[in-house]
């Protein structure tokens, strides 16, 4: 009985180990399934705080782009990157198709690039830009006018995603800038300059060539008192003096344009100053075949004048007019009073007989260097408003084509 009963205790003490076995293992599985359903919990909650991290850094590189393209439109400058080896454009700002002139209703293609550029561009010419190089380009707008813009180049490297991760597409960038009103401006710098040293010698000139005009003039004079020279010779002697004071016009006039000296003024009976002036210039009127005729009515009338100044007036129109009047053709002088606000004031006319001025040039006929015959430098008419204007008076011109024209100046009378 001992025996069966000890053979029937041994399997069920297998099955406890078996199941203590089992429960013990079921304990570590839980445990183990537990822990890894911590472990998920936490790698979900670094996964999502991972995608909220991505999810920012994409919102600001949207953000990001967006003003970065902002910025791009905003600039005074134009922008365009190219890619020459495609031959397509990567990106054009607004200012960059205004200046390049691609239209900004459509997309833009390679050819809109302008053709000087396109040609610096290409591949086969690629030492034709350097990193940093700055060319001009001139591109023309409204008629004659034309833009500059000055183009910088540099480059950009940017990796493809390709089977060969070595590989390359080189990029361009072109900063391009409107300097149409900074060369417009070195220009007339440089023209300023230029006319700065033309004024020094043409000034130092006119102080050399003054002294001995002055003495072919007394010695013009002299010889023409001489009452036993011949006909032919008196006509010689009248020729030289009107070359002499025709010169003597031109000398004084460009001293006095580069002088800024003020006018000495002082009463001066009008009648006598221009008598002398016209006395003065009628060789001049002879030596051209032109008739000189002076009428007035001042009287004794006095203004505030420079004597040689107004004569160098009366000097400078005569000489315009004999410029454009045909021979047998008549030049007057005229003076008069006439009433103006109540008070008198001295009316002097040079009118000619010659072909008149165009309307398009009256505007422009007081302009330093404006004429329109090649012999005049084109600074009489500027003298003169300069001297009628230092004398408190007014000039004006008045003409029609085919029937000569009239300079017309008032005074204040004393």
């Amino acid at each position: 009985m001992i025996g069966v009963e000890a053979s029937a205790a041994l399997p069920e003490a297998h099955l406890a180990d078996a199941f203590a076995t089992f429960i013990a293992a079921a304990d570590r599985l839980e445990r183990s399934h537990w822990q890894l359903h911590s472990e998920v919990g936490q790698l979900r909650a670094q996964l999502e705080e991972r995608n909220r991290a991505l999810a920012h850094s994409l919102a600001e590189n949207d953000r990001m782009r967006v003003e970065l393209c902002q910025i791009l439109d905003a600039l005074p400058c134009g922008v365009a990157v190219l890619e020459p080896g495609k031959e397509e454009i990567v990106l054009l700002n607004p200012e960059a198709r205004r200046l390049l002139e691609i239209p900004a209703y459509r997309a833009a293609v390679w050819m809109d690039i302008p053709r000087p550029i396109r040609s610096m561009l290409d591949p086969a010419r690629s030492q034709a830009w350097r990193q940093g190089d700055e060319h001009d380009f001139f591109f023309g707008v409204d008629g004659n006018k034309s833009r500059c813009v000055t183009v910088r180049y540099s480059t950009m490297a940017e990796r493809e995603v390709a089977a060969d991760p070595a590989s390359e597409s080189k990029r361009v960038i072109l900063t391009c800038r409107d300097t149409t009103t900074t060369k417009e401006a070195e220009r007339e710098r440089e023209t300023s300059r230029n006319l700065v040293a033309l004024a020094e010698v043409a000034t130092v000139l006119a102080h050399e060539i003054r002294n001995p005009l002055g003495s072919l003039e007394l010695l013009a004079g002299l010889l023409a008192c001489d009452s036993h020279l011949s006909e032919d010779s008196k006509q010689c002697i009248e020729h030289l003096q009107a070359g002499v004071r025709s010169l003597s016009a031109t000398v004084n006039n460009v001293l006095r344009f580069h002088s800024q000296g003020a006018s000495n003024l002082q009463p001066t009976k009008l009648a006598e100053v221009l008598r002398s002036a016209v006395n003065f210039v009628q060789p001049l009127a002879r030596q051209a075949g032109i008739g000189l005729m002076f009428q007035h009515t001042l009287g004794d009338t006095e203004i505030a004048a420079d004597a040689s100044e107004l004569q160098q007036v009366i000097l400078n129109l005569v000489c315009n007019a004999l410029r454009h009047t045909p021979t047998s053709g008549l030049i007057t002088i005229s003076a008069r009073l006439e009433p103006r606000a109540g008070q008198p004031c001295a009316v002097l006319e040079v009118a000619d007989t010659g072909h008149g001025i165009r309307a398009e040039d009256i505007a422009h006929l007081f302009e330093p260097g404006f004429t329109t015959h090649r012999q005049s430098p084109g600074l009489g008419l500027t003298i003169c408003q300069r001297i009628v204007e230092q004398h408190q008076g007014t000039i004006t011109v008045r003409s029609q084509m085919g029937k000569g024209a009239t300079f017309h100046m008032e005074f204040p009378v004393l």
